[in-house]
């Protein structure tokens, strides 16, 4: 009995810590893909495209498109994915992607954004949940400047504040 006991206890462990590789994978891809984008000379993709889709919850996107359609909009100073205007190319193999945690039925992921030794490296907490069999970012916060984006903030995106 013992044995089914630590096989059993085994079992779960392994299946978590191949669900977090995956979650962790996903976004290390996605940044990958994102920072690439935006350092060349490609224009970013639109929040519509498949392979945005392919990295991000279909809320989320949905919520950015809306908010990006408001005429000056103010909720959104900056890029929503890296909480940046711009961005250097040094960051895309500097990029450093953390180990998933469970919280709440998803996971979040450390993201640190930055390159050049002297500069401070930007934490992010990404937040994941499986929709339709994948990890897909939902949520993205800046720990840096402990600030998220009100982009679920009914009120302030039909008022504009």
């Amino acid at each position: 009995m013992r044995i089914f006991i630590i096989l059993a206890v085994s079992l779960l462990a392994a299946c978590s810590a191949n669900t977090n590789q995956q979650a962790g994978q996903q976004v290390k891809e996605f940044y990958g893909f994102y920072l690439s984008t935006f350092a060349g000379d490609t224009p970013p993709p639109k929040y519509d495209s498949a392979v945005m889709k392919k990295y991000i919850a279909g809320e989320t996107l949905k919520q950015l498109g809306m908010i990006y359609k408001i005429p000056e909009q103010e909720l959104l100073g900056s890029d929503y994915f890296t909480y940046t205007q711009d961005y250097d190319a040094a960051w895309i193999p500097a990029l450093k992607v953390g180990e998933a945690h469970d919280l709440m039925g998803g996971k979040v992921i450390n993201v640190w954004l930055g390159g050049a030794p002297e500069e401070e490296l930007l934490l992010l907490e990404v937040f994941v949940r499986k929709e339709a069999g994948t990890w897909k970012i939902y949520r993205v916060r800046d720990v840096t400047n402990n600030y998220e984006a009100p982009i679920f903030s009914a009120g302030r995106i039909q008022y504009g504040w």
